[in-house]
């Protein structure tokens, strides 16, 4: 009886952790880098990401001195669900007028995320945008980072054309 008692706790704690989950990391589930690098390597063509749902949002983000992010292509609805092998953006090097494929970027709006806790996903909290009322995870998976890969900017990424 006792065997089953402890046996009994520890599914129902097991069961309590995974619920209590924050659901970017339920959601993530155990794909990789190299997965996400697969699912998004077609992206590198920005017309295959319109086609796919991605458009254009906002200006090329960059942080001079610190580096540069890039031009934005989002794919929506924007809920509080994600799947690290459908990033809710792809980021693109603004290099002339040609655009290269150099990170993906994670996005969950504010008001969709009800945890205290914030989302994280392969392994990173994401970050607490309040300007744009968003919680974001950049990943850098086609270009290395001197700053890590899930850092918000890139200093091995061009700064937005006129800075």
């Amino acid at each position: 009886m006792h065997r089953w008692l402890k046996r009994s706790l520890v599914a129902a704690l097991l069961l309590t952790a995974t619920l209590a989950m924050p659901e970017a990391q339920a959601s993530g589930g155990q794909a990789s880098v190299a997965d996400v690098r697969n699912a998004t390597a077609k992206f590198h063509d920005v017309n295959q990401a319109e086609h796919a749902g991605y458009a254009r949002l906002l200006p090329c983000f960059d942080s001079p001195g610190v580096g540069g992010m890039g031009q934005h292509y989002v794919k929506g609805p924007l809920d509080n669900v994600v799947n690290a092998s459908e990033p809710e953006a792809l980021v693109y090097e603004v290099d002339g007028d040609r655009l290269q494929l150099v990170a993906v970027e994670y996005i969950i709006p504010q008001d969709q995320w009800t945890s205290s806790v914030p989302p994280s996903l392969l392994g990173h909290s994401f970050f607490r945008n309040d300007a744009l009322g968003l919680w974001a995870l950049h990943a850098w998976i086609w270009r290395p980072n001197p700053a890590g890969m899930f850092a918000n900017y890139n200093s091995k990424v061009k700064l937005c054309p006129g800075h």
